[in-house]
C-alpha cells in the first residue's frame, strides 16, 4: 500500500448540467430582452409583492370617491324634486280651493221659474191692419212654451192665438195673398186668412165661432173639417207693449 499517495477527494460537480437527450427536440428560443438566455425560462415573471406592477390602491380610492359623489348628487336631486312636487301640489290645491270659494253654491233643486205675462210685440210693430208678429207664450201655470201669433185686425182689434192646431201638431199660418188662398185652398176671400196646411182648413179672423155651451172663439171655420177655431190667447195693451197674459 503506498504511503505517500494523497487521499482521493471527490470531484466538484460540473457547473454545466449534463445535456438532456431531449434538448435536440426543443425549439430554439428567440432572443427576448429581459429573458435569461442561460436557463431559457419562458414563463412570465411573477409580480413582485411591492413595486413589481401598477399600484391599484389610488384607482380604487378614486372610484370610491366618485361613487360617493354620485350617491350624494342623487340624494340631493331627489330631495329637490320632492320639495318641488310638494310646492306644486300645494299651489294647485290652494287654487282649486279659491275657485270653489268664488263659485256660487247652488241647491240641489231650484224652484220653478215664475212665468208671468209675456210681451208679444210693441204698439209700433202692429201699427197697421193685418200686421202680425210671432212670439212665444209661457203658461204661468203649466210652464208650457207655446209658439203663438198676434194680429192687428181692421178697427184696432188685437187677436192672439196658438200656432199649434187644435188637433195634431201642424203649425197654423197667416196667408195674406188672397190669390194663393183661392189656388191652394179653393177659398175666395177678400182679406187674409189663417190656414192649417195639413188638413187645409181655413179660419176667418174677422168672425167668431161657437165652441159650445155659449162659448165663442175668434177664427170661425169657413172651409175644412176642423172641429173648432184656433186656441186663443188674451192680450192687452200696457204702455207701449202688447202683453199676452192668459191662454184659453
Amino acid at each position: 500500500m503506498p504511503v505517500n499517495q494523497p487521499p482521493t477527494t471527490p470531484e466538484a460537480p460540473s457547473e454545466k448540467p449534463a445535456p438532456n437527450k431531449l434538448d435536440r427536440f426543443r425549439p430554439e428560443m428567440p432572443n427576448i430582452p429581459g429573458v435569461n438566455q442561460g436557463n431559457q425560462d419562458v414563463s412570465f415573471p411573477k409580480r413582485a409583492a411591492s413595486g413589481g406592477g401598477p399600484d391599484l390602491q389610488p384607482i380604487l380610492q378614486i372610484g370610491g370617491i366618485a361613487m360617493v359623489v354620485a350617491l350624494l348628487g342623487g340624494a340631493i336631486y331627489w330631495f329637490a324634486m320632492s320639495k318641488h312636487r310638494g310646492a306644486t301640489g300645494a299651489s294647485t290645491d290652494s287654487d282649486t280651493a279659491a275657485q270653489t270659494a268664488q263659485a256660487p253654491v247652488l241647491p240641489d233643486s231650484l224652484p220653478p221659474a215664475q212665468d208671468g205675462p209675456t210681451v208679444a210685440a210693441t204698439v209700433e210693430q202692429l201699427s197697421k191692419p193685418w200686421s202680425a208678429k210671432k212670439f212665444i207664450y209661457s203658461d204661468p201655470i203649466t210652464h208650457e212654451k207655446t209658439d203663438a201669433m198676434v194680429i192687428r185686425l181692421p178697427g184696432g182689434v188685437l187677436w192672439a192665438f196658438s200656432l199649434k192646431g187644435p188637433l195634431g201638431d201642424c203649425e197654423l199660418e197667416l196667408v195674406t195673398d188672397v190669390a194663393s188662398l183661392a189656388s191652394k185652398y179653393g177659398f175666395r176671400a177678400s182679406h187674409p186668412m189663417v190656414v192649417n196646411p195639413c188638413d187645409r182648413t181655413v179660419y176667418d179672423p174677422m168672425k167668431v165661432g161657437e165652441l159650445g155651451g155659449n162659448t165663442f172663439a175668434r177664427g170661425e171655420i169657413v172651409r175644412g173639417s176642423a172641429l173648432r177655431p184656433p186656441i186663443s190667447i188674451d192680450v192687452k195693451v200696457s204702455g207701449n207693449s202688447i202683453v199676452a197674459d192668459r191662454i184659453e
